[in-house]
């Protein structure tokens, strides 16, 4: 993408140069001819082997990911992850690397990149109109709009066209109990959404948005954090009680005990919580639960504020490519174990002609090694069976 923009800024260089020497042959001076000075030798020739390096690069690139359609995709992931992370509505950056991509891949290939850079700028429009009082003309603000307009001044949205978005990754599926005044918050957002964009309704990500708060420990030091919200929503329970045993607090958030450790992580690695044990007051005393403890005392010399770095952070929002090809070919397990069954055993080729013919909507799109590999996969499931190149379902 660099060498895109660089190319591109290239070429607009050469354009004035070319443009300064016509001009200056059309009315040079005689002192203009006397300082003139010949290009060099291997001007024109450096010029084109910078040319070929730019178209070198893409080609390169196309070749390492298999095909355009690919690294097109490739792309609107990295693309999605990046506006996903965003507190702001900047773009300008991102459209700029559009327009160059758009130049060498075409407009048709790069819609949907383009309809996600849209969604960014008018989600800031209506996260403006949204925020402002609904006044009717000759009136003014009721207290109720007021105070619901004061209680959206900390939220912001990013309204997503889904369809033209990568599909969501496993971290989009962490569903968890919001704490009552931030789904208070969602929900006049959404109402007031829907009153704006009738007959249009918001579908909640919560587990995709970020999360700015302040820690204010009883020595009169102040943190600020910014987190993901099941982190926040994790934190803000102990505003209630000090101590929670793990499995209770699990319940309260609605996520499993495996998923409840691995969020502590980022708060026991700042100095904000204790893991320990305590004795379990459900038996007879003998044997102990995990609970986690609010330190009031920050960590001496433990000042700074920190980003998202809990140790699961490395699961995307969007799905990798990985997962969105699984998802794919998931679909079309039913086909090839309905053919099995009706045919006893079928070779490769087949198996692949049989889809092409009977999979419309979506239609089958897929190659003859994608479908291989989807197929070793089904074998070393133990749901068929690879002899002499033809499969058969694993009985």
């Amino acid at each position: 993408l660099e060498e895109l923009g660089r190319s591109a800024q290239r070429a607009v260089t050469e354009e004035d140069e070319e443009e300064e020497l016509a001009d200056s042959a059309e009315g040079g001076e005689e002192g203009d001819t006397e300082e003139w000075m010949p290009e060099a030798v291997d001007a024109a020739s450096s010029r084109a082997a910078t040319s070929r390096s730019v178209t070198d690069i893409i080609s390169m690139l196309i070749a390492i990911y298999g095909s355009k359609e690919l690294l097109v995709n490739e792309y609107r992931a990295l693309l999605a992850e990046r506006l996903l992370a965003k507190d702001e509505y900047q773009t300008d950056r991102e459209v700029r690397i559009l327009e160059l991509l758009k130049l060498r891949f075409g407009e048709s290939n790069m819609h949907n990149c383009e309809v996600m850079l849209k969604d960014m700028t008018q989600s800031k429009r209506i996260n403006t109109n949204i925020k402002k009082p609904a006044l009717e003309e000759g009136t003014d603000a009721t207290e109720e709009d007021e105070e619901q307009v004061r209680r959206l001044a900390p939220l912001d949205c990013t309204i997503l066209s889904e369809l033209f978005w990568p599909p969501f990754g496993t971290k989009a599926k962490e569903d968890f109990t919001l704490p009552a005044d931030v789904k208070g918050m969602l929900d006049i957002y959404a109402d007031r959404y829907h009153t704006l964009k009738t007959p249009r309704k918001l579908v909640w990500h919560p587990p995709l948005g970020t999360v700015k708060l302040e820690l204010q420990f009883d020595d009169g030091r102040v943190r600020e954090f910014s987190v993901s919200p099941l982190h926040a929503a994790l934190i803000l329970k102990f505003q209630d009680r000090e101590v929670w045993p793990a499995a209770e607090l699990a319940s309260d958030l609605g996520i499993s005990m495996a998923l409840l450790r691995r969020k502590a992580v980022l708060w026991l690695n700042q100095g904000v919580l204790l893991e320990g044990r305590a004795p379990d007051t459900t038996g007879d005393g003998s044997a102990t639960s995990l609970v986690y403890t609010l330190l009031e005392h920050l960590a001496e010399g433990d000042t700074a504020g920190v980003g998202m770095v809990g140790e699961d952070e490395a699961d995307g929002a969007v799905a990798s490519a990985e997962e969105q090809w699984q998802q794919d070919m998931a679909d079309y397990e039913s086909y090839v174990t309905g053919m099995l069954t009706n045919f006893d055993t079928m070779p490769l080729e087949r198996i692949h002609n049989m889809l092409k013919m009977m999979v419309r909507d979506p239609p089958y799109d897929k190659s003859l090694q994608q479908l291989e590999v989807f197929l070793a996969k089904l074998v070393a499931e133990d749901k068929l069976v690879a002899e002499g190149g033809v499969y058969r379902r694993r009985t």
